[in-house]
């Protein structure tokens, strides 16, 4: 998933020291009450609440807890365990699940949860009209791929047709609706009752089932708020559902109270969840504080229990690791930050591009010298990356490490000679582009100077706000942009699917038939090692081709009190239950 902390920026030695002596003058004043059970701060404002649309981790994050899956999975213990299905059941081939749902499980509005639910969530998943960027997750579903690519065609053929009326449009989705019944293969057996078929045999599937994508939604609600488009013969549901609360239903632990764009989302427990007893907090206010100084003052003055929003680089972040604090949490995460090449043979102005040849992309990664980065821009200690799948994420899987990328400046200038661009002649239009809120921009102008030192390339960086960044990367509308991203589930296919040809999540546009291949050989692997090590070929020519500039692996920061803020679940994947979480303020 997309990372999307907006790191520091602008901040001077000292910090620390500065915030808590003004805290400290506060002291005296009575503390107010407190505006919810638990308060949290966010870093970034919220791109969307539909499940099926989303990829941030901050918007996952929310949606997990306000919807639930079928099964969740435990990241600390590694288990996947009962959420809306009390059981399932496996085929002695591995292909059929067949879940079975509590019983009595409600919706937010009262209504009864049904397997008809997910099969409606996984249909609207699937249709292209949606954009959900994880449709492929879906793929080792029976049918799944063939459908999406034969609605993706009807509805291209309608637009091109120039028959558009409601009525067409109509017919056409009902023809789509038929279609995925007929060769999809998920279907409800009876009310409580879910069965899926797969193509082949996938051990992670339970995994990626606990996932935001295959998150239900309710049908009724979605429906009135969804709307069929005469024109594209689009069926699509109208953002505006999503961002009021009082039409939002939801079937999670908790509901979204109240909702205001980039300020605050207000949280509370969930009366008609099936283990509301269990849940000991009320209600939740996540407030939203892009400036990582601004959020770290209002933790620190009481305004706040919990942070998420603490940079994983610069000054606060070192002074705070420096630091004895008892609320101050580190660790080595299963996410990695990079650099995006666009791989288009073209530049949207219709230039070549020399990012589509693997020697340029070689040769900028081999300028860059992630051991001075890591030492001396990020300052917190992450491991320098040689490959995209981080060390140790997954039990059982090495990365290819030594076939990675490794600082050699020398090597690369005669990639660039070779590929036409000696001493950096004629490679010109380089950016960077990065979103804009801190480390981002110190990193982008570190490896620029790189860059221009031992290549000789010109090269311009471009701060844009994270909504303005995410839709011109996603457009192609870049050379070179920032990335991060973190593993969904415990296996490497998380990390190496984002960058097959056909994926929603592929923001370089690189197509390998061969990589595709690998891919496609360790999906047919009953083995577990023989898998890994096909999996491993697949990385060890992604690390060739370098689609993506791997720079480090993650640490995450968080602020809390372990005396106060009691069942957080601290784990590398950067997923946080707040249904386990109380608060003790007494202390």
């Amino acid at each position: 998933m997309k990372w999307s902390v907006m790191m520091f920026e602008g901040w001077t030695r000292g910090l620390l020291g500065l915030v808590v002596a003004g805290a400290l003058l506060l002291t005296g004043c009575k503390e107010s009450e407190p505006e919810a059970d638990l308060v949290f701060i966010e870093a970034a404002a919220h791109r969307t609440l539909d499940p099926q649309s989303m990829s941030w981790n901050h918007d996952i994050r929310i949606a997990s807890t306000v919807f639930e899956p079928l099964v969740r999975m435990d990241f600390v213990k590694g288990d996947v365990e009962p959420a809306a299905a009390a059981s399932w059941a496996v085929s002695e081939d591995g292909l059929t699940y067949t879940f079975s749902l509590r019983e009595g499980i409600r919706w937010s509005n009262g209504d009864p949860v049904l397997a008809s639910d997910f099969v409606f969530a996984w249909r609207r998943a699937l249709l292209p009209d949606t954009a959900a960027q994880y449709a492929e997750l879906m793929y080792c579903i029976e049918g799944a791929a063939d459908f999406y690519a034969w609605r993706t065609e009807q509805v291209g053929a309608y637009a091109e047709a120039g028959a558009a009326t409601e009525e067409a449009a109509q017919r056409s989705l009902e023809e789509a609706f038929a279609r995925f019944e007929e060769v999809v293969g998920v279907r409800a057996v009876d009310e409580v009752t879910l069965e899926v078929r797969l193509e082949r045999p996938t051990p992670y599937f339970l995994q990626m089932v606990g996932f935001a994508t295959f998150l239900p939604v309710h049908p009724a609600s979605v429906v009135a708020d969804t709307r069929l488009n005469a024109e594209t013969g689009f069926w699509k549901t109208e953002t505006s559902y999503w961002s009021d609360p009082t039409r939002l239903v939801s079937n999670g632990p908790f509901t979204i109270e109240k909702r205001v764009f980039k300020q605050y989302l207000r949280l509370r427990k969930n009366p008609m969840y099936w283990d509301a007893g269990r849940i000991r907090l009320n209600s939740i206010l996540e407030k939203i504080v892009e400036d990582p100084g601004t959020g770290f003052m209002m933790y620190h003055q009481g305004e706040a229990d919990l942070s998420f929003g603490i940079p994983s680089q610069g000054t606060l972040a070192t002074e705070l690791l420096a630091s004895d604090r008892g609320d101050v949490h580190s660790m080595v995460a299963a996410g990695t930050y990079f650099y995006n090449f666009n791989c288009l043979p073209t530049r949207p102005d219709g230039s070549v591009n020399p990012l589509a040849d693997v020697r340029v992309r070689r040769a900028l990664s081999m300028a860059i010298d992630r051991e001075q980065l890591v030492s001396r821009v990020n300052r917190v200690g992450q491991p320098v990356a040689r490959s995209f799948v981080p060390p140790g994420a997954v039990p059982g899987y090495e990365p290819p490490v030594e076939s990675g990328v490794v600082y050699d400046p020398s090597a690369a200038r005669e990639l660039l000679k070779e590929a036409g661009y000696e001493g950096g002649e004629g490679l010109d239009g380089l950016s960077i582009l990065y979103n804009t809120g801190g480390g981002h921009e110190d990193v982008a102008i570190a490896v620029k100077s790189m860059w221009e030192r031992e290549l000789g390339v010109v090269v311009t960086t471009e701060g844009v706000e994270v909504r303005t960044f995410g839709d011109r990367v996603r457009k192609q509308d870049y050379s070179i942009a920032r990335a991060a991203w973190f593993g969904d589930y415990v296996d490497p296919t998380t990390w190496l699917d984002k960058h097959r040809s056909t994926n929603g999540n592929n923001d370089a546009k690189w197509n390998s038939a061969a990589f595709d291949a690998l891919l496609d050989e360790a999906a047919l692997i009953r083995d577990p090692a023989e898998r890994f090590a096909k999996l491993a070929e697949a990385e060890a020519l992604h690390n060739y081709e370098q689609p993506i500039a791997p720079v480090y692996h993650y640490v995450t920061i968080y602020l809390f009190d372990p005396e106060k803020v009691k069942g957080v679940s601290l784990n590398t994947w950067a997923r946080w239950r707040f249904d386990r979480m109380w608060v003790e303020r007494d202390r």
